[in-house]
Order: C-alpha cells, then sequence, then structure tokens
C-alpha cells in the first residue's frame, strides 16, 4: 500500500505484543499488506529485516548488534533445523524481538510461546479494513468517494487490502464505483495472484486446486475421488502447513479462502475444457450419491449435464423422503428434466404434480395426475410399476392441497381397503407440512370438527393405518385441537395427550410431535403465559437441532415471532422480518404460508400497513382453491385490520367475512387470536350480535387484549417528526387541555397553537382531536412500548377481571367495549375532551404521553 492505513485489529495486537510479548506472528495470505503493516507499525525503531526467500539467508548470531529481527516470507523455510535454531533463538536472548510474516500458519515448534503468552498472532481478520480505515485510504490516494461508495467497496471487497488498493487505482481517473470498477479491480488481483502464488507452486499442486475449486466444502476422501491423486492427503496437509489459504472446517474438512477459490474458479474456466469441468462436476455428484447427499449430488450431475442421473436421484430422493419429497428444494432439478424422462417414472409424474400444486399451478398439478392415471391404465394389474403407479395416485389423492379435505373421509377407508388387499403400498405423508397444527396442517380439517367426536370413534384407526408413523398420535391430537379452536378448556386433554408424547417421539414423526408442542405453546399464550410458550418452542428447536430436523425452523421461528408480536418485542420482530421472512410475493411457495401470514402479521407491526396487503394478496386464490378455511379466515382478518388501519371502509366486509367462517365452524380461538388489534373492529359492527356464539367470541377476545395490550400495535417515534414545541402540544391535546389553556401554558399566540394543532394531527394521521389520544397511545417514547399513566394498571386489573369473568360465563353475556376501548369523549367548543382531561363521564384518559 502506498500511504499505509493501519487496521484496528493490528494496532491492538501491536500494542499487546509491546507491552508483554517477544514474538509478533503475521500469519495471513498474499494481499493482506503484511509487510507493509508491519513497517509502518516498527517505523522509528532499529529492525534487523531479513527474506526466508533469499538464496543467502541465515538466521543472525546472538553476539550481533540487533535489538529487534523481522523475517519476512518465513514460510519459505521448510528445513526443521532452521525453524528449531530460530525458535532457541528466541529462548536465549528473551531482552530482544521478534517479528515474523508468513504466508502459512505458525510452525508447530512455535506454538509453545503462543500458549505461554509470549507470542501475538495477527490472522487475516486483524488485517482486513473496516470502512473508515477505507475512508482514510481513498483520501490518503486524494481518491473522492462516498459514502455509498465506502458501503459497496466494502461489501465487495470484504475489507480486503489489495482489493481496496487496486480499487483506489483503478477510481483514480474520476470513474465512480460500479459494476465496472470491480470488474476491473477482481482481474488484476487475480493477475496478481497468478504471479505471486499460482506460477511458483508446481504442475501437480495446480492440477489439485484446480480441480476442487468447484466445491464450496470438501474432505480428504472428496479430494481424493474428485482429483484421482493417491497423495491427496499430503497435499492437503502441505497446503494447511505453509498456506493459509485453506481454511479447515472442524475435523478434516476444508475449504478455500474465499477469495482465491474465486481465483482458482477464474483460472480453471482459462484451463479447462468444458467437458473437461463436467466430468469433475460428476465425480463430485459420485462422491455425494455415495453419501447420500442428494441435494449436492443433484447440483453436481445437472453441472455436469448427466440428466440421466438426475433422473435416477430424484426418484431415489423421493423414495428417501416420501412424506416432503423435499419438493421445494428439488425443484429445480425436476423443472430441468425432459418431459419424456418424466412420463417414464410414476415417481417424478406425483413429484411434478405435487410441485404444480405448491406453487399454486392447479392446472399444471391436474395435467400431471391424468399423466399418472394413463400410466397405471396402460400396466397389467400385476405390473409392479402398474401398482407403484396406484400407490402414487393414492398419495395425491389424499395429499395435493387442492382435494378438499371433506373428501377424505370417504378416500381414507377406501385407500384403507385397498392396503389390507395389498394392492398398494402408501407411501408416508406429511400431514402438517411441517406447521405446528393438525386441524390446519397439510390439509384444513374445518368441515371434520362439525363432528369431531365421531369422525374420531369411527375413522381414527383407519387413518392412522393408511398414514403409518403419521398417525401415531394424530387422531388424539387433531380432537384436541378442534376442540381448542373452538374455545372450549383442553387441559384436561392436553394432559392426556402430553402423555402419548413418549410413543409419538419414538413411534411417530417430529411432525406430529412439532404439531402437539405448537398446540400447548398456542394454549399457553392463550392463557398469558407467553414465556412458557417461547421457552418450550425454543427448547423443541434446539432438540430438533440435534436430530438434524432443520426443516421445521423456518414454522417455529414465525412462531417465535408470533409470540413476539404478542408481547409487543418489535425488535425481535424486526430482526425475523429482516433475517428470516420470505417477502417473495412474486414466486409464492404455498409450504411457507404460515410465514406468509406471519409476515403480514410484523408489517402491521412495523406500521407498513400496505406492505401487509401486497403479502397476503398472492394467497386469497390458493384460499379459494384449495378450500384453506383458516387460512382465509385469517387472511381476511388481517386485511380488515389494514384497510381499518387505512380508513378504508371496505374493513367491514372482510371483517364479515371472517365472521362469517368463524360462526359456520364455531371458532373461537382464531379469531380471539388478534384481540386487541381486531377489538375495535368488531365494537365498531353496525349489525349487533346476540347470540351465544358471539358473546364467547367477544369474551375471548377481550381476554386477549387485557393480555397482550400492544400486539399488533405499530411502532411509532414521534420525536422524530414532531418538533419540541408539537410534543409538547401533543401532550397537552392527551390531557384534554383547550386551545386557549394550551396557549396560556405554553405563552403562546392562539394561532400559533392552531397550527401546532394541525400540525399534530397531520403527522399522527388523525382528523379529529378526539382521535388524537388514541394515536398518542402508539406515540411513544420509546419505539415499540406505550409509556402510560399511572392509573392504567389499576384500570387494567379491574379490566382482565372482568373479562376474565365474562370469558367463563356463556348466557346473559353482552358486548362491552371495556374501559380501553369506551365510547368517544364528548367533545365540548375548544376542548378535545371533558374537564381536565375526563372524558365527560369522570374516566381520566388512559394513555399520557410523557416527554
Amino acid at each position: 500500500m502506498p500511504k499505509i492505513v493501519i487496521p484496528k485489529g493490528a494496532q491492538e495486537a501491536f500494542r499487546a505484543f509491546c507491552d508483554r510479548g517477544r514474538v509478533l506472528f503475521f500469519s495471513a495470505p498474499c494481499g493482506f499488506g503484511k509487510t507493509a503493516v508491519a513497517d509502518a507499525l516498527l517505523e522509528g525503531k532499529p529492525v534487523l529485516r531479513l527474506s526466508a526467500e533469499r538464496g543467502d539467508f541465515a538466521l543472525p548470531a546472538a553476539e550481533d548488534a540487533w535489538e529487534l529481527l523481522l523475517i519476512d516470507d518465513l514460510q519459505a523455510i521448510q528445513e526443521e533445523e532452521t525453524l528449531l535454531a530460530l525458535c532457541a533463538l528466541i529462548r536465549s536472548l528473551p531482552e530482544r524481538r521478534f517479528v515474523l510474516l508468513s504466508r502459512g500458519t505458525p510452525p508447530g515448534c512455535l506454538m509453545a510461546f503462543q500458549y505461554t503468552g509470549l507470542m501475538t498472532v495477527l490472522g487475516p481478520r486483524d488485517l482486513l479494513l473496516d470502512r473508515e480505515n477505507i475512508r482514510q485510504l481513498f483520501l490518503s490516494e486524494e481518491v473522492p468517494v462516498t459514502d455509498g461508495e465506502i458501503a459497496g467497496i466494502a461489501r465487495e471487497s470484504i475489507g480486503y487490502p489489495l482489493g481496496v488498493v487496486i480499487t483506489a487505482q483503478c477510481m483514480k481517473g474520476g470513474e465512480p464505483f460500479g459494476p465496472d470498477i470491480v470488474a476491473q479491480a477482481f482481474r488484476q488481483v487475480y493477475f496478481y495472484f497468478e504471479t505471486a502464488i499460482y506460477q511458483r507452486f508446481d504442475l501437480p499442486l495446480r492440477r489439485f486446486l484446480l480441480e476442487l475449486a468447484p466445491f464450496e466444502t470438501f474432505d480428504l476422501e472428496m479430494a481424493r475421488m474428485v482429483s484421482g491423486d493417491p497423495h491427496a492427503g499430503e497435499l492437503l496437509d502441505w497446503l494447511q502447513r505453509y498456506t493459509t489459504m485453506l481454511l479447515c472446517d472442524g475435523i478434516r474438512r476444508f475449504h478455500f479462502w474465499p477469495q482465491f477459490r474465486d481465483f482458482l474458479l477464474w483460472e480453471m474456466e482459462r484451463e479447462y475444457t468444458d467437458e473437461k469441468r463436467r466430468a469433475l462436476f460428476n465425480r463430485g455428484g459420485l462422491y455425494y450419491e455415495l453419501k447420500e447427499d442428494y441435494s449436492h449430488a443433484l447440483e453436481c450431475y445437472t453441472l455436469g449435464g448427466d440428466h440421466s442421473k438426475v433422473s435416477e436421484l430424484l426418484i431415489r430422493n423421493a423414495e428417501l423422503h416420501p412424506g416432503m419429497g423435499h419438493y421445494s428444494e428439488m425443484e429445480k432439478y425436476y423443472r430441468s428434466l425432459p418431459e419424456s424422462e418424466i412420463l417414464a417414472s410414476p415417481s417424478l409424474m406425483q413429484g411434478m404434480s405435487m410441485l404444480c400444486a405448491l406453487s399454486a399451478d392447479y392446472e399444471g398439478s391436474e395435467r400431471w395426475y391424468r399423466a399418472l392415471e394413463e400410466f397405471a391404465a396402460r400396466c397389467p394389474r400385476q405390473d409392479a410399476a402398474g401398482k407403484q403407479a396406484r400407490s402414487r395416485l393414492a398419495w395425491l389423492d389424499i395429499s395435493l392441497p387442492q382435494r378438499p379435505a371433506d373428501s377424505l373421509a370417504e378416500t381414507i377407508p377406501a385407500v384403507f381397503r385397498l392396503m389390507t388387499a395389498k394392492e398398494v403400498a402408501l407411501p408416508p405423508f406429511s400431514v402438517t407440512s411441517t406447521l405446528p397444527s393438525i386441524l390446519n396442517g397439510g390439509k384444513d380439517f374445518s368441515p371434520w370438527t362439525r363432528r369431531d367426536d365421531l369422525l374420531y370413534r369411527t375413522i381414527r384407526i383407519p387413518v392412522e393405518a393408511v398414514l403409518g408413523r403419521d398417525g401415531v398420535g394424530l387422531g388424539d391430537a387433531a380432537l384436541v385441537e378442534s376442540k381448542f379452536a373452538q374455545g372450549e378448556g383442553i387441559v384436561p386433554r392436553m394432559l392426556t395427550l402430553l402423555a402419548r408424547q413418549g410413543d409419538i417421539q419414538r413411534s411417530g414423526t417430529p411432525d406430529i410431535e412439532f404439531a402437539v408442542v405448537g398446540l400447548l405453546a398456542r394454549g399457553q399464550l392463550a392463557a398469558g403465559r407467553p414465556d412458557d410458550a417461547r421457552d418450550m418452542i425454543r427448547s423443541l428447536r434446539a432438540r430438533f437441532g440435534e436430530m438434524g430436523q432443520s426443516r421445521f425452523f423456518p414454522n417455529m421461528d414465525a412462531l417465535l415471532c408470533r409470540i413476539d408480536l404478542a408481547m409487543g418485542d418489535l425488535d425481535a420482530v424486526e430482526q425475523w422480518y429482516r433475517d428470516s421472512a420470505p417477502r417473495d410475493p412474486f414466486h409464492i411457495n404455498i409450504m411457507k404460508r404460515y410465514q406468509y401470514f406471519t409476515q403480514a402479521m410484523a408489517e402491521l407491526a412495523l406500521g407498513r400497513t400496505e406492505a401487509a396487503l401486497f403479502t397476503l394478496a398472492p394467497l386469497e386464490s390458493y384460499c379459494e382453491s384449495c378450500a384453506r378455511y383458516i387460512d382465509g379466515l385469517t387472511l381476511a382478518i388481517i386485511r380488515a385490520v389494514a384497510l381499518y388501519r387505512r380508513r378504508d371502509e371496505s374493513w367491514r366486509h372482510e371483517l364479515d367475512r371472517a365472521l362469517e367462517t368463524a360462526r359456520e365452524f364455531r371458532y373461537i380461538r382464531p379469531v380471539s387470536a388478534f384481540g386487541t388489534a381486531i377489538l375495535p373492529l368488531l365494537e365498531k359492527r353496525e349489525t349487533p350480535d346476540r347470540s351465544p356464539w358471539y358473546r364467547r367470541l367477544m369474551a375471548d377476545v377481550r381476554a386477549q387484549a387485557a393480555f397482550y395490550p400492544a400486539f399488533l400495535e405499530p411502532r411509532m417515534a414521534p420525536a422524530e417528526s414532531l418538533t419540541a414545541a408539537e410534543m409538547q402540544v401533543l401532550r397537552l391535546l392527551c390531557a384534554g387541555k383547550s386551545n386557549a389553556d394550551i396557549g396560556r401554558i405554553m405563552n403562546i399566540k392562539l394561532t400559533t397553537v392552531k397550527t401546532h394543532v394541525s400540525h399534530v394531527l397531520e403527522k399522527l394521521e388523525v382528523s379529529r382531536r378526539s382521535e388524537v389520544r388514541a394515536a398518542a397511545k402508539k406515540a411513544v417514547a420509546h419505539p415499540g412500548r406505550s409509556v402510560i399513566s399511572a392509573g392504567f394498571a389499576e384500570k387494567t386489573a379491574r379490566f382482565t377481571q372482568k373479562t376474565k369473568e365474562e370469558h367463563h360465563e356463556t348466557t346473559s353475556m353482552e358486548p362491552d367495549p371495556g374501559p380501553c376501548h369506551g365510547p368517544e369523549p364528548v367533545p365540548r367548543p375548544g376542548l378535545g375532551g371533558g374537564r381536565d382531561g375526563d372524558d365527560g363521564k369522570g374516566n381520566r384518559p388512559l394513555y399520557v404521553l410523557y416527554i
């Protein structure tokens, strides 16, 4: 580097070396500026500089006059005697210091100095440049650069010093940072690698490096299989000892330093023919195939152009994971196959039918289903291929999302009879689609809830027989969930179900276990115990992680996000939204529907109502086509809340749709779970409903509103949008002060007060003074939390007690708006409420903003 910028990590390591160390070891690949940084740190000090790459290199004598010895290119010392002599020199001269620079790792004989604290090791991370370092370097080179360009340079270069320096040189002509500069900088870095590193290796090592470059990670066995080199172990050991470009992941699993791997891929494109590259990928595919890692094997065979292997592995993978089929992960491989190969395999036709259904292409799904029917019709009755085709058809009849659940009451007994007669052998299913629900999992079984006790007694046995391991505990869990959705107490039933948990873990599937634990967590959440619900899901997530069941993690994390939403923890919600939400409305995958709904709820809580409506839009046709009653109800409720907040009167239609579905199946919990978010909408319904079901619903909604008053409440930070004077006016408006009172208190003119009031109403997006207090509930001193008056706790306690009493009362119950959603204050001329801030009925305002 022409003008040196010393990274913070290097400065800290150097201070530690000066304070208590005797050896400072720089260990980093080529281009990290080891020599330049060492020279800058040692500037002004008497240093004896040597290079191990020079032919006349020799260690200095102890009696020579030197205080600090710097040895560059230490990796060139491969004689054990020389390294031992260096260690002896360090031990015999405790008053002198040593700076060692190497492209490799510290030799074993030097490690003792590190263990005793006498040697400080500077690794690649310590030498990377952060954004401030990049800014300093560009300033020193007199190259103008913006903050946005610095961010882009840091992202593309990951702080690699050589890359940053070359980028600065490329921009000296005044060209702004962009793709052309990135390509130019990378090309120059690669040319440097070629001359400074690659050409110094002998030919067998070069070939070895190029043939491993296509693979992100590899072990010794894979290195031997791909390269065909019986000495692969020795080459890996040499690379580890004398370079830092080969990194170790745990025990004997390796990957290249990313920038060097990119260089090797660039070099391979120049040196290898297409045929030779395809052969490499196919050898890698064989390695993964033998390990039964079909995902990586399919990727390699696809890149190698071996379509017959892709077809073979898809069939084998479907046999290995028939319940889920890993269809979403395998989609690109299915779609890469010629149609003729798919039509020759019942397994592939089944997979294509399900894949199309998962992407909401129901016409395509039925086309492949008919193709499978035609295949089965062409096969003789005793033909094994025909039996397999009939089995796959039966599987699709039960599994396809567009097949209504109410038809399964006839389908499953019929399939059970065929299985008993050994005419079909049904593969396992995924009853839940990895969702924390059976009632609304792979199918929506809402029609069964009308006669859940009867169905439990009559078809539980054939269902469990047809579904195999997925049937263990399914009937009991489905019955409990049905009662929970209808608002019944489930504690006795849940205890019985939990007694079967050991049986489910031993003989069942993780799908049913997650559904049971998810139901229990939702029950705890409904009872006001969110911490217990969160701990239970986190514990199950950790256990599934140990079992390798990571396919459940996305929906588990979405469930944890819903718990955070209930508790008003918007920081956690925003982190999930940023890191894990699907956020891809143009490529819907119905396997992610639980995450889509969670995303829309998070967007409501984060104040992004329009984004929530966009997230929900692609799910409308799915809910209608696949008879998803609970999903449709959920969609209508979220949409109603979003429209209500946008002051769009069509919220009434959406709410009525949701209530119509809920009433049809006597559902309580799918609606009441929205608590405080839906309560104001229910209270503003024009048509009163005094039915026992509706009274039970309102009681449960109020109970949830009392437990979780911040649920889906959008975060607002008025300090960012309101001036200090407007904040004072807002506080006084919340206290019910008139314009004259505000002017007197703030010592400002009445016209100025009116201007401030107008600005406050506009910025809080309300049109009347009477709405300010409701908006002030969201305008919080700490984002995501409401700051409330001291009397709120007492009122909430009374409110909670009342709702609990209502919750257990099933007759002569009238909807009560409760003090949190009481009538609008009676307006008086010049006032926003009653005298001294009451609402005209003696109630003090519940929410007070503190500044």
